[in-house]
């Protein structure tokens, strides 16, 4: 209980700190970063008033990053927390409740590895992060965002083509 008061209190901190950050005022690493952490709904409308040299140097890390996903060092630390979380599930799990499921979901949630578990939440992570890189694009606005964003707004293959012709809607308005 200890460590939920903290949490809450560190997650509500961090939200204050957020509303206080001068976009212009970070280095170019630190903006795609803050960027791509910020809860980006794509029809707010919230195109943010970047220096135009900001944009340049921005939007191509943005783009890295949706075509690459998140760093090596990003995935450890997700790797760490994913970790945490299923042995706490696992733990959980052993105490003999069954949380309001039926037997059959718990034999089904007891029966996944790690890899398995690790596997599906890593792919759910990548995939919001090149989510959120579009998004970024879409607050940006900038020629090369506009570009890339009406590029993959066409991709048929792209499972994120709806979130790019979204973020393209936002810089068009």
């Amino acid at each position: 209980m200890k460590n939920i008061f903290v949490f809450y209190i560190l997650l509500i901190a961090s939200f204050s700190l957020s509303a206080q950050i001068n976009p212009n005022e970070l280095n170019d690493t630190e903006l795609a970063e803050y960027l791509i952490n910020q809860s980006c709904v794509s029809d707010s409308g919230n195109v943010l008033k970047l220096k135009s040299e900001k944009v340049r140097n921005v939007e191509p890390l943005l783009i890295k990053t949706y075509e690459e996903g998140p760093s090596k060092t990003d995935l450890n630390a997700f790797e760490q927390s994913c970790r945490k979380r299923f042995d706490m599930i696992q733990k959980a799990l052993k105490s003999g409740r069954n949380y309001g499921l039926s037997e059959e979901d718990l034999a089904l949630v007891r029966g996944r590895t790690w890899e398995d578990f690790y596997e599906k939440e890593k792919k759910n992570y990548v995939m919001n992060c090149r989510s959120q890189a579009l998004l970024s694009l879409g607050r940006t606005g900038g020629p090369q965002a506009k570009k890339f964003l009406q590029k993959e707004a066409k991709n048929m293959k792209s499972p994120l083509q709806k979130t790019a012709k979204a973020a393209l809607e936002s810089v068009n308005k």
